[in-house]
């Protein structure tokens, strides 16, 4: 490898990302603790839950962002309840690609950053979990 290439590795952080479904209901947390052990980073799908699609997902399991705990808690910050289960993931360290094709919901989306979860309200969010996965891929 020439030195150029050399420089790149020692600027450019090159660890491993796992991207998992991770969300209140299925918070991960024993993964998260093996792959921060690991300096490996955990990538969120479905972290809003999903989007009740008939095709992938069974209609009689909970919607994540009706849940009345999280409800509260958003109620607490002003904020939706969509913004508190981004931010309860960005607290844990988890990457969260979220994406909207509306304007609106984009806009939403940047308030993820005006805000921080108290450590009691993360307890509360954790709490949530039921190991509910939305998208089983693999029957």
């Amino acid at each position: 490898m020439d030195e150029n290439g050399k420089l790149i590795l020692d600027i450019v952080d090159l660890r491993q990302t796992w991207e998992v479904e991770c969300h209140p209901y299925l918070n991960q947390s024993k993964l998260l603790a093996f792959c921060k052990s690991k300096d490996i980073l955990l990538e969120a799908y479905c972290a809003l839950g999903s989007q009740r699609d008939k095709m992938w997902i069974d209609q009689s399991t909970p919607v994540l962002l009706e849940d009345p705990v999280l409800g509260a808690i958003a109620k607490k910050y002003n904020r939706s309840p969509a913004l508190v289960a981004l931010r309860y993931q960005l607290q844990r360290g988890i990457v969260v690609l979220f994406k909207s094709f509306t304007r609106k919901r984009i806009e939403e989306n940047f308030q993820v950053f005006d805000f921080q979860l108290s450590e009691e309200d993360m307890k509360t969010i954790d709490g949530l979990n039921k190991n509910l996965r939305y998208l089983n891929l693999i029957q």
